[in-house]
């Protein structure tokens, strides 16, 4: 960790009181002329930090990035551990890995940018500097019909962690989230699964979220996706929208045998109402959703079916 970085962190830690700088020089073995330049390399950074004469330094606000003592702060006793990168391929594919290498339930992987992002379906998720990036390893004593319901369930929780912030998104079934009719949310979700039991070894959550504008937005995403500050004005830190989407996965994960993320997910979905195209070409309207979050859809001869993978896209 730089000097800079531990420099941050205690004055994250400070709970609102001034560090001295002599006592910051001490604790790390440097000079007051290194802990001062620190200091500058935050401010240059947009943290906004009060400097008083015999009193010290005061972090007064924080800027969007990331920092690993704070991250633990905000997490502290929910079991999360978080493994952070600046760069990765797939924040998945990592946690994918680290699942197959038996690591528990609750591993966290994130990024700055990820140059190889993944969506549904086999697409590509456009990742750059600057959004949330976030894969979740969950190991539940679920079947694999709860797949469905599991990332239905992120959804709600990505959603009320949004809320939090003055956000209020729409969900999309089964796994997007939009802001004013255009995406700023998806989820992903993979795993590895017992054959034989017909149950969950383990499964990966991935989720991106659109924080800031992105100037090389590819061409034809530009009328599909937005971002939060685009649409709203506002600056989300990272780290305390990253700890409040967990903390509500945690909440929201351990209700799942009462569903009660599916009034979340009923009450805020774009998706209900509308016609819709599925995939393999069956048109009719979105009506409901089972128990299971799999989307009911009435067709045009009256007769019902039931959408349980795949994609529903809305018609205009």
């Amino acid at each position: 960790m730089s000097l800079k970085d531990k420099v941050l962190s205690e004055l994250l830690l400070s709970s609102g009181e001034y560090c001295s700088g002599r006592q910051l020089a001490e604790k790390f073995g440097v000079s007051r002329t290194a802990v001062w330049k620190a200091i500058d390399h935050l401010k240059a950074q947009g943290c906004k930090i009060d400097a008083v004469t015999n009193k010290g330094y005061l972090l007064k606000e924080i800027p969007d990035i990331y920092n690993q003592k704070y991250m633990e702060l905000l997490l502290e006793g929910t079991g999360f551990q978080v493994q952070h990168f600046t760069e990765i391929d797939s924040t998945n594919k990592q946690a994918k890995m680290l699942a197959g290498q038996h690591a528990p339930s609750r591993t966290v992987v994130t990024a700055d940018r990820q140059t190889a992002g993944r969506g549904r379906m086999g697409k590509s998720f456009h990742s750059p500097t600057g959004g949330l990036y976030m894969s979740v390893i969950v190991r539940p004593d679920l079947p694999l019909t709860a797949t469905m319901s599991i990332t239905a369930c992120t959804a709600a929780a990505v959603h009320e962690a949004l809320k939090k912030f003055g956000i209020i998104t729409q969900i999309k079934w089964v796994n997007d989230l939009f802001l004013h009719g255009r995406k700023i949310c998806g989820i992903l979700s993979e795993g590895s699964f017992n054959a034989e039991l017909l149950k969950m070894d383990y499964l990966v959550i991935g989720i991106g979220i659109n924080l800031h504008p992105d100037p090389h937005l590819p061409e034809e995403l530009k009328t599909i996706v937005t971002d939060i500050e685009t649409e709203t004005g506002k600056h989300i830190n990272r780290c305390q929208l990253l700890a409040e989407i967990l903390k509500q996965m945690q909440k929201y994960f351990s209700e799942m045998p009462e569903r009660t993320y599916l009034k979340i997910y009923e009450e805020n979905s774009c998706t209900l109402g509308h016609k819709v195209r599925t995939d393999t070409g069956i048109t009719g309207t979105a009506t409901g959703f089972t128990e299971e979050a799999g989307l009911i859809i009435k067709l045009p001869d009256g007769t019902e079916t039931i959408l349980s993978t795949g994609s529903a896209e809305i018609l205009k």
